[in-house]
């Protein structure tokens, strides 16, 4: 008789687990609010007019200005630009508060000068810079120029980039609060004025061995930039290519494929892989803080990125990707066909090296190391999470354990969406066929079909809804329950998708 594991252990297990994420996500450093959320009456900027400070007072931000521009971050979590600031803490009061919030969001010093106005429980003050803002002399796209801070504390978990750019160029709904749109531009005129040292090279600050690759990337660019127009267009649609493995709506379009294609089992061995890959990168980013080189030198920007370099992330999971593919497909064919699949296998993950260094966002160490990372990785999948063992809810509770403790000691965003898909994969493993199902190819194909729209159903409702709010742990908690719900569709829809159109069981 075969013995029945209890199943109320792995749901005690998994409440705990919860309770122990989202409680650090719910804490004020993952909130990263940078103002109160709050926002409401319109109070003049002189003063002697202002009120008394609100005894509710919960944030305090920073406003710097130089010129008719003033520094504004690209939050991670919210996807919006907002001026530095946070939450106060320890009974901080508002100006230490707004000091410290943007030391760690810029890497700015700053001195406090005036207090503008109390926004409902926040206070905006006036700040000034007390060494000159390093800031890229090439703008973007956008005109907005980045300023260097990766050096900062919450750079690449909290925030994205540090912009230098006027107020007036912001679109609709790029701004993070909205109300207070009309009031950018009067607290920058009331702030006293930063200093400014526009750069265009910063390679001494590097590493010696990024020092030593930086000349052969910019050779690489310049003779890629000098063929002839046709030439070129060839080379840049190829690097565009080679980056797609890397994507995260590539993989997830290569999961569906193989859900609808090889059943949700093969599809599981994928997701588990590029789980683990993203995991892996993220926290080796998080911890060796090893800058990109456009961040050195803004020329070589030629795609876009955000957070640390090291290791490449798009190379890595392009490695594990590509590698898992091969082993099932390629491997245990005959040897002409895994000779003929490995040469395959090293074309797409070299060339996804190339165009990460082609678009200037990697060194060529961080690819380098990448695909090793990626070899290692790979060898302990293919011993670990093979078809017999997938199935089974012992590896997919040790990966969400594992993505659950990633999420609430880092507290990085990317851990916390990691761990709601492992965990909507662990919830949904009792609806997986039994047996092997066969179906014709036009009902493979309606498989996929349905498996992309209701993705793009619950993907489209998650972003609406998250975008709704201002609040930081409101929307990490909705896009949290969108890739949560995105796993469960995946592994039980495909499953009930595939037991519904397959061909019925013959008869003994």
């Amino acid at each position: 008789m075969i013995r029945q594991r209890d199943p109320y252990q792995y749901v005690l297990v998994l409440f705990v687990l919860t309770l122990f994420v989202f409680g650090g996500l719910l804490m004020p450093r993952v909130a990263g609010a940078t103002e109160a959320e709050a926002i409401t009456e319109n109070i003049s900027l002189q003063p002697s007019s202002l009120p008394e400070q609100p005894t509710d007072l919960v944030g305090a931000a920073c406003v710097i200005r130089h010129g008719k521009k003033m520094i504004m971050v690209s939050e991670v979590i919210s996807q919006k630009l907002s001026i530095p600031g946070g939450y106060i803490d320890n009974r901080d009061p508002a100006s230490v508060t707004a000091q410290r919030e943007a030391k760690e969001e810029t890497g700015l010093d700053v001195d406090v000068v005036q207090l503008l106005q109390y926004r409902d429980r926040a206070a905006i003050f006036a700040c000034v810079t007390k060494q000159p803002i390093l800031v890229a002399e090439r703008p973007d796209n956008f005109q907005r120029h980045d300023v260097a801070s990766w050096h900062a504390q919450h750079f690449g978990s909290e925030i994205k980039k540090v912009y230098l750019m006027s107020p007036l160029v912001l679109a609709d709904g790029e701004y993070r609060y909205s109300g207070d749109l009309e009031y950018l531009y009067q607290w920058m005129q009331a702030t006293p004025e930063s200093d400014v040292v526009f750069f265009t090279d910063l390679s001494a600050h590097a590493n010696r061995l990024h020092q030593a690759e930086l000349p052969v990337i910019q050779a690489f660019q310049a003779w890629g930039k000098a063929l002839p127009e046709a030439a070129r267009t060839i080379l840049e649609s190829l690097m565009w290519l080679m980056n797609l493995p890397g994507e995260y709506w590539f993989v997830f379009l290569l999961i569906v494929a193989v859900a609808s294609l090889q059943g949700p089992v093969a599809m599981l061995q994928l997701v588990a892989a590029a789980v683990m890959a993203i995991l892996l990168s993220t926290w080796l980013k998080d911890v060796l803080h090893s800058p990109r080189p456009f961040y050195l030198i803004p020329d070589l920007q030629n795609g876009e990125a955000y957070g640390y370099g090291f290791p490449s992330g798009h190379t890595l999971l392009a490695t594990v990707i590509w590698g898992m593919l091969w082993l099932r497909f390629c491997a245990t064919r005959s040897w002409h066909r895994a000779k003929a699949g490995l040469l395959f296998l090293v074309v797409l993950v070299l060339g996804q090296a190339m165009a990460r260094v082609w678009y200037g966002v990697h060194f060529i160490s961080d690819t380098l190391a990448a695909i090793l990372i990626g070899i290692l990785l790979l060898v302990a999948c293919a011993r670990l999470i093979t078809p017999e063992t997938i199935r089974g809810k012992s590896i997919w509770l040790g990966i969400t354990v594992l993505t659950g403790i990633a999420a609430g000691m880092t507290q990085l965003p990317q851990h916390t969406y990691l761990f709601a898909v492992s965990l909507g994969v662990f919830l949904s493993l009792d609806a997986l066929p039994k047996r092997t199902l066969n179906l014709s190819v036009t009902r493979h194909f309606l498989v996929a079909t349905c498996l992309l729209l209701g993705a793009g159903g619950i993907a489209y409702g998650s972003m609406k809804l998250a975008n709704a709010s201002s609040v930081s742990p409101i929307i990490l908690s909705l896009r949290a329950v969108g890739a949560f719900l995105l796993a469960l569709w995946l592994v039980a829809g495909s499953s009930v998708l595939l037991r519904l159109l397959a061909e019925p069981e013959p008869k003994q």
